[in-house]
């Protein structure tokens, strides 16, 4: 309870919460809060190019759609990719981390070393170099960011284990005749549980804006998904005259980002007073 109270204190971190609050709920919600849902995949020439009325709230695309609805099913989609391939990059850089933390021994050694090959380039780079060999897909944007966020899981989790080896209770645990896999399941995962949440967090708005740039590159959902980056890409040919195309969708991308940044340093001041700032 002390923990939320100090959460709700933190005028940042809550602005971010409720960023990413009103992200669920559209993302949820979007079928009902789309005022034209069918739009989402139906063209309709004759109204092309629209500005923003009260009809469509934020005009119409190259096709006819309205931008709006299609925005609301783009928060699903924004919402899937980034939970599944950071979710995907945990499950791989974690129990990395943990082993080649734990252990001293040259499998350790050779694991952190493809870590640093994979972060050697730069994430955005590798991930383009992925998914243009793959293809446009959702998989494939998906596989891209997983294979390429691991790296940032994996030496986080290896730097904090390597502290936590030789803390009292681990070293106790030990004499105590428990198993490797034991101690590093019950003790040290529990006790750096909190940097990897926080890592999360923010990962995730890292990996929105990574998945954006290869929509926008050509290279995410193909059309006519509506993903955020792929919009914005659509709208480079109708620019200035049609500034609400790609208006829309930057203001999704901005605000989800920046949601997720400022709730990844909120959740850091609560689980790490070290860091906390003053508010």
């Amino acid at each position: 309870m002390d923990l939320l109270k100090r959460f709700a204190k933190d005028k940042a971190a809550f602005i971010g919460l409720s960023l990413l609050g009103l992200l669920v709920l559209t993302a949820v919600f979007a079928p009902l809060l789309a005022p034209f849902p069918n739009d989402v995949f139906d063209f309709h020439i004759g109204n092309r190019l629209q500005p923003p009325s009260a009809t469509a709230l934020f005009g119409t695309d190259r096709m006819g759609s309205d931008i709006f609805s299609r925005m609301l099913f783009g928060a699903r989609i924004t919402l899937m990719l980034a939970g599944i391939a950071v979710g995907s990059a945990l499950v791989i850089g974690v129990p990395i981390g943990l082993i080649a933390g734990y252990y001293q021994n040259w499998v350790s050694d050779a694991l952190m070393r493809i870590a640093e090959i994979f972060l050697a380039v730069p994430q955005i780079v590798l991930a383009i170099a992925i998914a243009q060999t793959l293809g446009p897909s959702i998989e494939n944007v998906i596989l891209a960011l997983s294979l390429t966020y691991w790296p940032f899981w994996a030496r986080l989790v290896y730097a904090e284990t390597r502290s936590m080896r030789n803390e009292v209770f681990v070293e106790s645990a030990v004499a105590l005749g428990a198993s490797p896999w034991r101690v590093i399941v019950l003790h040290i995962l529990p006790n750096i549980a909190s940097p990897i949440i926080v890592r999360t967090s923010i990962g995730m708005g890292a990996t929105i804006l990574t998945a954006a740039t290869l929509g926008f590159l050509g290279l995410g959902a193909p059309p006519p998904t509506p993903e955020w980056g792929r919009m914005i890409a659509e709208s480079r040919e109708f620019l200035p005259e049609a500034w609400w195309y790609a208006l829309a969708p930057g203001i999704a991308i901005f605000l989800t980002v920046l949601g997720f940044n400022l709730f990844g340093d909120g959740l850091r001041d609560i689980l790490d007073p070290r860091t906390r700032r003053s508010v």
